[in-house]
């Protein structure tokens, strides 16, 4: 049995179904997060859900804090708990103080965030809570995985965590699901896929629009949802002037594998990646890609040759990106993109190396 931790149930169900799916015939994976708005996926996905009261919005939220303590204590002993995202790592470290059960704690660390970010109230907390970290996070977790090298290095810095690391590049693709993109549009759709916060870069694609349009004729999506309370993500007067632009459609949240194959270029004007799981999701459907420069871009852009990365967003050479799409694309490397993620980031691949993790564990 492996319980799924995380202080949001879109982290449970956006990146983990599938491989909840592929986990069935080996474990009982039981999601232990606030059953919210994703709460009948989450039940349909996991083997048993527990919810876990937290207002996910407050910077720490003491009640929710006791509540996870109580989910803790009456697990058995010796579960394997498996944390989702550096925020709930930090929120576990914190309720399990003083807590003496032997539990198994394996932490994915899916991209550094806000913390890490650069901002001043980030730069603050991260100061702040570095002596806590130092001190607890040794004592409490058996095992890190991180999706990129610079994130587990920096993350190591930081923490002087000395037990055991993992890279694991992605959180694994269901390919067969993925509709194909067959044929490409003269006039193109161009996709932001995202939550829409400013570390996401949505701010920077509404800019890339209005430089686009002054150079070709484009039609313009983004997908997504805002997520109100997160200090990074639009507020309510930019989510509405986005609703009403005349030179953006506003989808909200689509399926990714079942529609992304719509739309032809994928903008990805990110700040943050661990892996970025949309730029896999993207180019293996057919869209051509292009993205910031980033740890958790670069090889997907590099090592699938279908796409282009750009210094740090620099909105000029993201033209210069797009133009490529104009001047005729080589489907040839799209195919051998496709099987290199086949081979390397799809479920089968991912799961394979969590089980090793899990099994040492026991």
């Amino acid at each position: 049995m492996i319980y799924f931790l995380a202080h949001w149930d879109w982290i449970l169900e956006r990146s983990r179904a599938d491989i909840v799916e592929s986990m069935k015939n080996d474990y009982e994976t039981i999601s232990i997060c606030p059953l919210q708005e994703n709460e009948k996926n989450i039940k349909e996905i996991y083997y048993d859900s527990i919810n876990w009261d937290l207002d996910r919005t407050k910077t720490l939220d003491f009640v929710g804090l006791r509540n996870l303590r109580k989910i803790l204590i009456k697990l058995e002993k010796g579960s394997i708990i498996h944390i989702f995202t550096l925020k709930t790592l930090f929120l576990y470290l914190i309720s399990s103080i003083f807590l003496t059960k032997d539990l198994k704690i394996v932490a994915s660390v899916t991209g550094l965030g806000y913390l890490f970010a650069g901002t001043k109230l980030g730069s603050l907390l991260k100061f702040l809570i570095r002596p806590f970290i130092i001190f607890k996070i040794n004592k409490a977790v058996d095992f890190l995985i991180f999706q990129n090298k610079e994130n587990l290095n920096e993350f190591l810095s930081y923490s002087k965590f000395i037990g055991k690391v993992k890279i694991i590049e992605g959180s694994g693709l269901k390919t067969e699901k993925i509709i194909k993109k067959e044929n490409f549009n003269k006039v193109p759709n161009i996709i932001f896929v995202g939550r829409l916060l400013y570390e996401k870069g949505i701010r920077e694609f509404l800019e890339l629009v209005k430089l686009i349009k002054n150079n070709h004729k484009a039609n313009f999506f983004v997908a997504g949802k805002p997520d109100f309370g997160n200090k990074s993500s639009i507020n309510k007067n930019e989510f509405d002037a986005l609703c009403n632009n005349d030179n953006v459609t506003y989808l909200g949240e689509i399926n990714v594998y079942s529609e992304l194959y719509k739309y032809d270029i994928l903008i990805q004007p990110s700040y943050h990646e661990g892996f970025s799981r949309v730029l896999l999701e993207g180019i293996y459907t057919g869209l051509w890609c292009v993205s910031n420069d980033l740890p958790g871009t670069k090889k997907i852009i590099n090592e699938t040759n279908w796409g282009k990365l750009i210094k740090n967003n620099n909105l000029s050479e993201y033209l210069d990106g797009i133009n490529y799409y104009f001047e005729g694309l080589d489907t040839k490397d799209l195919h051998k993109a496709r099987i290199i993620i086949e081979k390397k980031y799809a479920t089968a691949s991912i799961l394979r190396q969590m089980k090793d993790i899990y099994n040492e564990l026991k």
